[in-house]
């Protein structure tokens, strides 16, 4: 069996990867959070959070940190109550600026701070998701030859994946962007926020949750 780059990306791979990532999770709810509330330029910056988050991931994988995650269960378990706390705060932030006066903000920008503010927040968001961690763990190494390099088998996967992931989390951020003068009216900006934040709230218990056996 061949071992070049290309070999390893596969049909099923790709097919794979849409899966996963057009499956709704905590990184969509925090992306499109950013996008509705800020604009296109905090929801780019959160992707690439989200993105820099799977970075990290990736070379977990190759370190065997994710595998540690996976077995050991105090490791998980923190894991998923820190992502879930997370996600609370974040779903909580939301429902309070829904009770408030919404505030005057640029149409598609977002001052440096800000778009560093939702950089995090997409960064914490995967690297707090045991989701992710699993992603790299078990997905990764069924598509990596036993006589392949697994350093560059999980680099050549892994760049694959990162690149299908932000290229549809930014089809959505700029699908949101088209339509964010209609959804910027106080008060449907009010109950973007109450549902934001309830989606939120419910992936973060949703997450807390969680078995092993299922991440």
């Amino acid at each position: 069996m061949k071992t070049g780059r290309v070999d390893l990306v596969t049909v099923p791979f790709v097919l794979t990867c849409l899966a996963v990532v057009l499956a709704p999770g905590p990184s969509l709810a925090v992306i499109l959070d950013q996008a509705l509330r800020v604009g296109r330029s905090a929801g780019l910056a959160t992707i690439a959070g989200n993105t820099t988050g799977l970075v990290f991931w990736a070379g977990a994988s190759v370190l065997g940190l994710t595998a540690l995650i996976r077995t050991s269960e105090v490791a998980f378990v923190v894991l998923k109550v820190v992502g879930a706390a997370y996600l609370c705060w974040l779903g909580i932030q939301s429902l309070r600026r829904s009770r408030r006066a919404p505030a005057a903000e640029p149409g598609t920008g977002a001052p440096a701070r800000g778009l560093f503010s939702a950089y995090r927040a997409g960064f914490l968001a995967n690297v707090s998701n045991p989701k992710a961690a699993a992603l790299y763990l078990a997905l990764l190494p069924q598509f990596i030859p036993a006589s392949g390099d697994v350093l560059t088998g999980t680099a050549v996967l892994a760049g694959v994946q990162m690149l299908i992931s932000a290229s549809w989390y930014a089809v959505v951020v700029l699908a949101v962007a088209a339509v964010r003068r209609v959804l910027d009216q106080p008060r449907v900006r009010a109950l973007l926020d109450q549902l934001s934040g309830l989606v939120l709230v419910a992936m973060g218990l949703r997450l807390v949750t969680l078995s092993r056996a299922a991440a």
